[in-house]
């Protein structure tokens, strides 16, 4: 099974921490050069890439809010600048904003949430497509479990819901170029959004939903981000992948 990502460029949207993190030092490993973008974590992304140099890869760390058309624009043209084109995108960046009810939740935050979480797909997405290359190019989107267990509150959950749809029109879209879209659809994982947004007494009561029994871990996702990228992965598309430890069939 060919998984390697020798030559190819990836760029991974929110890749400073957590999962964005764990998926580009894995397709680094695997010989991508890698473009770590953050909006915030400025320090958590350089070193992210710092580690990715000094395992003998190569990466740049460009700030960009991917929610603003302009900024996207310059993030991509720094890609391009540097390695050439862009083959591999991974939009991971998102936030959860809030978990106030409907009838609690400002305006504001919903169109923030949206923005970030749905928006910024839209935006590097549609700038990817003007450079990915026929039959190697892929776009894979990071969702989540709350698009299907209708948990994730007025936002957050219909965003990653919307992206659902987004990936599977855009694999039907860009199938006559070889180009797939896929989705990974990730559950209860243990990152700072998790472990900070969320009272250690329900964190536990969560991990009680899980058939394995544990909290997954951000390396649990990474062989499939890897796999959807590769040569391996290539006749899989429009697909959205859960990664969950079973929790969804609660």
């Amino acid at each position: 099974m060919e998984t390697s990502l020798a030559g190819r460029t990836a760029l991974i949207t929110g890749g400073g921490t957590g999962i964005g993190a764990a998926i580009a030092q894995g397709m680094a490993a695997q010989g991508a050069n890698l473009v770590v973008n953050y909006s915030r974590s400025e320090k958590e992304a350089t070193e992210t890439v710092s580690k990715i140099i000094h395992r003998g890869g190569s990466a740049i760390a460009v700030r960009c809010d991917v929610s603003q058309s302009d900024q996207v624009q310059v993030m991509f043209g720094r890609a391009t600048d540097e390695y050439g084109r862009v083959d591999i995108l991974v939009n991971n960046a998102g936030q959860v904003f809030g978990k106030q009810s409907t009838a609690n939740m400002p305006e504001d935050v919903w169109d923030k949430t949206i923005a970030v979480n749905l928006k910024g797909v839209f935006l590097c997405s549609r700038a990817a497509i003007a450079q990915l290359p026929d039959k190697v190019g892929r776009i894979i989107n990071i969702t989540s479990i709350s698009a299907f267990s209708g948990k994730g509150g007025p936002a957050y959950g219909p965003s990653k819901a919307a992206v659902n749809a987004l990936t599977r029109g855009m694999a039907y879209e860009l199938g006559p170029r070889g180009i797939t879209v896929n989705g990974i659809a990730p559950g209860i994982i243990d990152t700072r959004i998790h472990r900070d947004g969320t009272p250690r007494d329900q964190y536990a009561k969560l991990i009680e939903l899980i058939p394995l029994g544990r909290d997954g871990k951000v390396d649990d996702l990474v062989g499939l981000a890897v796999l959807l990228a590769s040569d391996a992965g290539s006749f899989i598309s429009g697909d959205i992948i859960h990664v969950n430890g079973g929790m969804l069939m609660h």
